[in-house]
């Protein structure tokens, strides 16, 4: 009796539900609902750019770049080159916020198969602001 627990622990008791590198590849809508972003694979690192409604040709006029304000929003890559890391977070990447012009430090967590948790920061994570967006169905 003793061995089939053992066993049966080893193989379904200590497996945590941890998501694939590939959890996060898909639609996601921030909690204000504002647009969509579209967040894909491309050699190994994890990107994000803008796929979804945005006012009317809205531009890129805050871009620190004078040259890059008069494009749209619309298909900006936003997240770039963050990695997974093995235990649900993608690090080592940065978010370009078109509001402000700024990029961050930024990590990605996922909550369950349709929140996202993203975590902007400058220099250390505890400086820095958390939102929450929800896979787009």
């Amino acid at each position: 009796m003793h061995l089939f627990l053992l066993l049966w622990f080893l193989a379904f008791g200590g497996a945590e539900s941890t998501p694939t590198a590939k959890a996060i590849v898909g639609r996601w809508q921030p909690a204000d609902k504002r647009g969509t972003l579209e967040i894909y694979e491309h050699q190994g690192r994890f990107y994000g750019k803008v796929a979804g409604p945005t006012k009317p040709r809205r531009l890129d006029t805050h871009n620190p770049d004078p040259k890059l304000r008069t494009r749209p929003i619309l298909g900006v890559v936003i997240l770039q080159n963050f990695r997974y890391d093995g235990q649900g977070s993608w690090k080592d990447g940065t978010i370009y916020d078109p509001n402000s012009g700024n990029t961050y430090s930024c990590i990605l967590k996922l909550r369950n198969a349709n929140t996202l948790v993203v975590r902007g920061y400058l220099g250390i994570s505890l400086l820095g602001r958390t939102v929450v967006w929800t896979r787009a169905h």
